[in-house]
């Protein structure tokens, strides 16, 4: 068994400034290139809360000809998100899929930005992940399962909505967390796990590790979903410190 703490696990694609721009290509803005080819993001949450997969672009004439750019590229790049000072961590690879200057799309997604500050919406999509089904002769039911799951999220976002945040639903989007909560200027990005019994005892995919590199992401179990639930709210380093991590599945390749 491999067991990963915070402090390892923490450090697994952490990029300081100077290797990120190394790596990528410097530069103030968040779509780095290099000989007109765009290398890489470099993004933070704070300025673009639904990234990786939303980004709001300005009106700068630079960061508005990379967004075009990327767009026609068509090619998977590395993301990267800002940790703190000097701190980079790598969140996946992802393409541009489309760029809406709609005045509605505009609207739904400009977030703290006036409308005129905005020039348009750009999609991404990440590459392909694969999903690893986990099975077990001690796992409930079928039917239970979705009890569990449907209890479980209902209990979260009636936890939220008592504290005022507004809560969109995910759940089919396949971005790494299941509920985006916002209040006033705060978002968080929601995983949501449910048990059947006392025990918090969950299964987390590759891409939801991935997307707990996000500040504003947080782990929400609730433990004995249907008959008492109890709620216990995780931030990423609490989650890593709290949590023994136990790899059940690998990919071999031939070399």
């Amino acid at each position: 068994m491999i067991i990963f703490t915070y402090e390892e696990g923490n450090r697994v694609n952490i990029l300081t400034t100077p290797e990120l721009a190394e790596k990528l290509a410097g530069g103030d803005s968040y779509i780095r290139t290099k000989n007109n080819v765009v290398k890489g993001l470099a993004i933070t949450t704070e300025l673009n809360p639904e990234a990786p997969e939303v980004i709001v672009v300005g009106g700068g004439p630079n960061i508005k000809k990379n967004a075009r750019l990327f767009l026609d590229q068509q090619k998977y790049v590395p993301v990267y998100l800002k940790q703190g000072v000097n701190a980079w961590k790598l969140l996946g690879k992802y393409k541009a899929d489309k760029y809406s200057q709609d005045p509605k799309t505009i609207e739904k997604h400009r977030q703290h930005r006036t409308a005129e500050e905005v020039d348009g919406i750009l999609f991404l999509s990440a590459e392909e992940n694969y999903e690893v089904k986990v099975t077990s002769s001690s796992f409930p039911d079928s039917k239970k399962r979705k009890k569990v799951e449907l209890a479980a999220i209902g209990y979260v976002i009636t936890h939220y909505e008592h504290q005022g945040y507004s809560i969109s639903d995910r759940q089919s989007d396949n971005c790494g967390y299941d509920l985006f909560a916002e209040k006033d200027k705060t978002v968080l990005k929601i995983e949501v796990k449910g048990t059947s019994l006392d025990e918090q005892r969950f299964f987390l995919s590759k891409n939801e590790r991935a997307k707990s590199a996000d500040p504003q992401w947080r782990l929400a179990i609730v433990a004995n979903a249907i008959d008492n639930p109890e709620l216990s709210i995780y931030n990423t380093k609490e989650m890593e410190k709290a949590f023994d991590f136990e790899p059940l599945c690998w990919e071999c390749k031939s070399r």
